[in-house]
């Protein structure tokens, strides 16, 4: 899905970059419009979010990739697999990493920077 004037990042988040001023401008998407492309986001798997956030990378629409002739279309979809097995083991050896962290965090002794000695605290002695 490809949302005009809007931007993905490699995670596929939706971002509208609508201006506030957007209202006034003629060629401003409709409320309308912009509902039904989040709506179509939202109903979209992650793999589709991907493929979509890769193609958009790519330069493509989803339109356009379906107007190729079968070779095209193939040599784009080979490049997209091979994309998202990138992606994916980026994400999963980030994932391995922080948890590397914290298993390490978890193993060292945690010190307690608090001390009992403050230049601050004094003792009164009431005898009774």
């Amino acid at each position: 899905m490809q949302v005009p004037g809007a931007t993905s990042s490699s995670t596929g988040n939706f971002t509208p970059s609508i201006s506030p001023n957007a209202p006034g401008s003629s060629n401003a998407p409709s409320f309308q419009s912009v509902l039904g492309e989040l709506t179509d986001y939202v109903k979209e798997t992650p793999a589709q979010r991907m493929e979509n956030s890769i193609l958009a990378q790519l330069g493509i629409t989803p339109q356009q990739l379906a107007a190729m002739t079968p070779q095209e279309r193939a040599k784009v979809e080979a490049e997209v697999k091979d994309l998202m097995k990138k992606e994916l083991q980026a994400q999963e050896q980030q994932q391995q990493q922080q948890a590397q962290a914290q298993a390490q965090q978890m193993a060292s002794p945690t010190q307690s920077t608090s001390t009992s000695t403050s230049k601050h605290a004094t003792s009164i002695d009431l005898a009774l």
